[in-house]
C-alpha cells in the first residue's frame, strides 16, 4: 500500500483519520516532518507529562513526610509536607485527567527544556546520581563510611533523590517519548476522543503552509 507524504493543502480531507494514524505512513515519513497529528501529539505528551511531574512530586512529598514523622517519632512532617504533598498530587491528578481526554491548544508555545524520552531521562538522572555520590567521596573522610549514622542519613538522602529524579524527569521524559504511540492508542479507544479528532480533521486548515493533517 502506497502514501503519499508531501500533500497539497486542502488534500488532508480526502483521507480518512485511520489513514493519517497509520503507523505505515509514519514509518516512510521522516520524523522531522511537520503535522497537525504531530503538534497535537507533542503538546498532549508535553502537558501530560508536566501534570504526571507534579503527581509524582507530591507523593514524593507524601512518602516523605510519612518517614520523617516515622523516624522523628512526631506526626509534624505530616501537616507540613504530607498534606501539602497531597494536595498537589489530587489537583495536578486532576489536571492531568483533563488533558489526556481533550485537544490541546497547539498554538501556545510550549518549552521543554528537560529531557524528552526514557533513554534521555536514565541519562540525566545517572548523571545527577553519579556527581552527588563523586562529590560526598571526594568530601568525606575516609571515617565516615565506619559511621552507620552517616551511611544511613546518606543512603536516605539517596532514596529520596532518585524518587525525586523519577518523579519530576524520568516519568515525565516517558510520557513526552511516547507521545505519538499514546495518541494513536487514545484515538483507536475512545470514541469521544477520535470523535473530537474526526472534527478536528474535518475543520482544521494549516495557516502558515501545506502541511497535511498527518502522518502521526
Amino acid at each position: 500500500m502506497s502514501y503519499q507524504t508531501g500533500p497539497s493543502p486542502l488534500s488532508h480531507s480526502a483521507h480518512p483519520l485511520d489513514y493519517w494514524l497509520s503507523t505505515e505512513l509514519s514509518a516512510i515519513t521522516p520524523t522531522s516532518a511537520r503535522s497537525r497529528l504531530r503538534e497535537i501529539a507533542h503538546a498532549r505528551g508535553s502537558y501530560m507529562g508536566a501534570w504526571a511531574a507534579g503527581i509524582g512530586i507530591g507523593a514524593v512529598l507524601v512518602l516523605l513526610g510519612a518517614l520523617l514523622a516515622i523516624q522523628l517519632g512526631t506526626f509534624a512532617p505530616v501537616p507540613s509536607l504530607s498534606l501539602p504533598g497531597a494536595a498537589i498530587a489530587l489537583l495536578c491528578c486532576v489536571f492531568y485527567v483533563r488533558v489526556r481526554d481533550r485537544l490541546p491548544r497547539t498554538s501556545r508555545t510550549i518549552v521543554n527544556r528537560g529531557p524528552g524520552s526514557l533513554r534521555g531521562a536514565l541519562s540525566f538522572a545517572g548523571f545527577i546520581l553519579i556527581v552527588f555520590i563523586g562529590l560526598f567521596a571526594l568530601t568525606a573522610k575516609p571515617t565516615a563510611w565506619e559511621d552507620p549514622t552517616l551511611v544511613q542519613t546518606l543512603v536516605s538522602v539517596l532514596a529520596f533523590l532518585v524518587c525525586l529524579l523519577v518523579a519530576a524527569i524520568i516519568v515525565p521524559a516517558t510520557i513526552m517519548g511516547r507521545s505519538r504511540e499514546s495518541l494513536r492508542s487514545k484515538a483507536a479507544n475512545d470514541p469521544r476522543f477520535r470523535a473530537l479528532l474526526e472534527k478536528d480533521l474535518a475543520t482544521w486548515r494549516d495557516p502558515f503552509g501545506d502541511a497535511g493533517y498527518g502522518p502521526l
